[in-house]
């Protein structure tokens, strides 16, 4: 399969001939054998003069080229760790065309002892190597990793941020010469704030050239070890991109995953929301007994698809930690439409990011299954919840929102509104184009005592073993009227042994049963960005996370980062396209077109 129809980045060949000193397949080194940290620290720390900045505190932005083993961004932290205020926050983005595997990271790291634990913690959660954006969050949420896997042009082209310093740090410019062409250094003048510094290895003529061209005052220096020079420069032009915000005052209606997610991404970044949600935590579609957490999965490279594997790859990386997360794998096998071809495409597309070909299915063994309420509770820490229906909300005379329950009564004034609920949990008084509705479905759990079941199955349906030897069953999708707790087990009943008789006849008596309306939007995609008008003219202050169906689990945690990003002005962990594929402007946007309209 050619690479541009796969999901999935190469990874990196690496010859490990030389001992503690990988060497790429095109012959370079990934880091010095002298002493690899040392020259990082000269050659990007302290030609960034990052100490100084790290000191100043606030949010300091670090733009790379080339990640590779991950050196640079473990020395930038742990300078970071050891100058910065507790106030300030790290953004660290790079990007890599040929991601190193994690067996391979972890191996070279372990040549730098004086990076203690950090190695460590970044190989335990390397990224997977999926194209697109891997976000990672390190030190309590004071240090955050954006990595893209894509062509550098193609990475650039999806950002934005505006960076305090860049570490250049690809490959030879005789060895990879598109990491260092005109396009590549106008992408960094775009996304470099006024006086942004760089540092890099190399001094070659065409280099200094293209810098000084898109804006950089550049000069050579003296350089690290064996290396007479190297160069440093600073950013003399004006900067397009945004800067970043100050977060006030945020209020979320809500108390799902969705809700959630918000209240850890915000924590992430010392702000407490005020939460309303009639029922606490849980109390609707996010409650279940279990779940299977799965990935959406399409046999397409389109923007949509890398968000939301982004999102569950996010996500993954951020349950490993917590109570309630079962890395199992999951068995998918081919039902209707996601016939045995489709899946074999997708197998294909997938191949290296944990999903592989199984008889006519597939085993996914980045899946698993969860127990929504333990990570529920893990994530809302203890913030308080406000246990009232929000039946109102409107702007107040401040620019800002004020929430209202039934009596007129205020629950919460904010400068920031997030609406991370169904349509059924909306207050009156918004004026926004968000095409909702709701998708009942019921799942049980089941004595069981029929054939073993070693791996959760999805298709269509699904079956997963629980402790105890239960089972837990589901789910119907109920589009003209709501079953009854009794006509859903039926229901389910029916699914498995259509799938498995042996299977079907092992259900016993139902246990427990759950129940609930899931919110869905038109395209079955959510929504995750700034509320707009009918007109397609953006609401200040409003901002919307919903529309997540079956897949909350999966999806709202990084979808939560892309929000809280929005409203602080920091970098988003999406891409430009996967932002705009799930922005909620999309459906104001389509309409707009098909009557021949422009939005306001």
């Amino acid at each position: 399969m050619a690479m541009s129809d796969s999901l999935v980045r190469p990874f990196a060949s690496v010859d490990w001939s030389e001992p503690g000193t990988p060497r790429a397949a095109g012959g370079d080194v990934y880091f010095s054998a002298e002493d690899g940290l040392a020259e990082t620290r000269a050659v990007f720390l302290e030609g960034c003069r990052l100490e100084t900045r790290f000191a100043a505190g606030g949010t300091i932005i670090i733009g790379e080229l080339g990640f590779g083993t991950g050196l640079n961004f473990l020395a930038a932290w742990q300078l970071f760790d050891e100058v910065a205020p507790a106030s300030a926050r790290l953004h660290f983005i790079s990007l890599e065309g040929f991601p190193l595997s994690q067996n391979d990271a972890r191996r070279a790291l372990s040549a730098f002892p004086a990076l203690g634990g950090k190695a460590d913690a970044l190989a335990d959660q390397w990224p997977s190597p999926l194209k697109g954006p891997h976000r990672r969050v390190f030190a309590g949420g004071r240090v955050a990793l954006t990595v893209f896997h894509d062509t550098v042009e193609a990475a650039l082209g999806q950002m934005d941020f505006a960076a305090d310093a860049w570490f250049l740090d690809g490959f030879a410019p005789s060895l990879n010469g598109e990491m260092w062409s005109a396009d590549v250094f106008a992408h960094i003048a775009r996304l470099s704030k006024p006086g942004a510094r760089l540092g890099t290895f190399t001094v070659a003529g065409a280099v200094r050239r293209g810098l000084a061209e898109a804006g950089f005052a550049v000069e050579k220096v003296p350089g690290f070890g064996r290396k007479r020079e190297r160069l440093e420069g600073v950013f003399e032009g004006a900067s397009a991109a945004p800067l970043p915000a100050l977060p006030g005052r945020v209020a979320i209606i809500g108390g799902g995953i969705a809700a959630v997610s918000l209240v850890h991404a915000l924590g992430l970044r010392g702000v407490t929301p005020v939460v309303i949600a009639q029922g606490g935590w849980g109390a609707g579609a996010s409650g279940g007994l279990a779940a299977l957490f799965t990935p959406r999965l399409e046999a397409a490279d389109r923007p949509h698809v890398r968000a939301t594997l982004s999102a569950f790859d996010y996500a993954r990386a951020l349950y490993e930690g917590v109570d309630g997360f079962h890395a199992s794998g999951v068995v998918r096998a081919p039902s209707g439409n996601d016939g045995a071809g489709r899946l074999a495409r997708i197998a294909a597309m997938m191949e290296g990011a944990g999903i592989t070909a199984k008889d006519d299915g597939l085993l996914l063994e980045c899946a698993g299954w969860i127990e929504p309420a333990r990570i529920l509770k893990t994530l809302a820490g203890d913030v308080p919840v406000v246990d009232a229906r929000a039946a109102r909300a409107e702007q107040a005379g401040s620019g800002g929102w004020r929430v209202l329950d039934g009596q007129g009564r205020v629950l919460a004034e904010a400068d920031q509104l997030i609406l991370a609920s169904g349509a059924e949990a909306l207050p009156e008084g918004l004026d926004i184009c968000l095409p909702m509705e709701g998708l009942p479905g019921q799942t049980a759990r089941f004595a069981y005592d029929g054939p073993p079941i070693s791996l959760p199955m999805a298709w269509g349906h699904y079956l997963a073993p629980l402790p105890g030897g239960s089972v837990l069953a589901g789910a119907t999708h109920e589009r003209v009227e709501r079953l009854t707790p009794e006509q859903a087990a039926e229901d389910i009943r029916a699914a498995v042994n259509a799938f498995d008789p042996q299977m079907g006849a092992g259900l016993g008596p139902v246990l427990e049963h759950w129940g609930a309306v899931r919110c869905v939007l038109p395209d079955r995609l959510p929504a995750a960005g700034q509320a707009v008008r009918a007109d397609g003219s953006a609401i200040a202050g409003l901002y919307v996370l919903t529309g997540f169906g079956a897949r909350g689990f999966a999806h709202a945690p990084l979808l939560a980062e892309h929000m809280v990003s929005l409203v602080c002005g920091e970098p988003s962990p999406l891409e430009r396209s996967g932002a705009a594929s799930l922005d909620p402007a999309r459906f104001a946007l389509r309409a707009l077109r098909r009557q021949g309209k422009s939005a306001l």
